[in-house]
């Protein structure tokens, strides 16, 4: 064989080499655009599921504060009205108004279902505290509710009884007992309207109106 063919082989084989070792970039080129491709477009629809996650999250947020809203004003006022009854209890006049002890059946259910736990449980326990002094109630004592709160997150709910109300001197200590729990309810609510830590730190002053 000549060189002449020789060196013409040689250049072919070359040739041929730098096609194939062209159309394998190429195609490792389309692979890893196809694959980037396909990462984007599924990051993209995870950004887009996120955003509507977080969008739907905070029309139920809002939704739920606009409710909390009006369930906390009438938690204040049933709490304004209990401190203007509890105050008119002496050991002549020792039992509750049932009117008093209740809030309102639909108000109730939004509180149930609206009211932070934090708020749930101090409205619950302060209810729970007058049952022995309401009037015409069967209960002798009442349940006392304790619990852990810290950051608005409740835990270590505890039930127990008052011992038996049965003496005024028993019925004044509840009754003292209920006066800064509701006090202390109000305080609560406005902690977590205002969005601070509650201080328990709260004094207040109304006259009949």
């Amino acid at each position: 064989m000549s060189s002449e063919v020789a060196v013409g082989l040689a250049s072919a084989a070359v040739g041929a080499l730098a096609v194939v070792a062209s159309t394998i970039t190429a195609l490792r080129s389309l692979a890893v655009q196809r694959e980037s491709t396909r990462l984007t477009l599924r990051a993209q629809g995870e950004a887009l599921e996120t955003q509507e996650r977080l969008l739907q999250d905070r029309s139920v947020a809002e939704s739920v504060r606009k409710r909390r809203d009006a369930v906390y004003a009438s938690v204040v006022r049933w709490a304004y009205d209990l401190l203007a009854a509890l105050s008119a209890l002496d050991e002549e006049h020792q039992t509750l108004p049932r009117a008093a002890w209740h809030l309102g059946r639909e108000a109730e259910d939004q509180c149930d279902l609206y009211a932070s736990d934090g708020v749930h449980v101090h409205f619950s326990a302060l209810r729970g505290l007058l049952i022995g002094l309401v009037e015409d109630t069967r209960f002798v004592d009442s349940p006392v509710v304790t619990w852990e709160e810290k950051e608005g997150q409740v835990s270590n709910v505890v039930i127990n009884r008052t011992p038996p109300l049965t003496t005024w001197p028993a019925r004044q200590q509840v009754r003292d007992e209920a006066h800064d729990a509701a006090l202390g309810l109000i305080s609560r609510i406005r902690a977590e309207l205002q969005g601070r830590p509650n201080s328990r730190v709260f004094v207040t002053f109304r006259l009949d109106r």
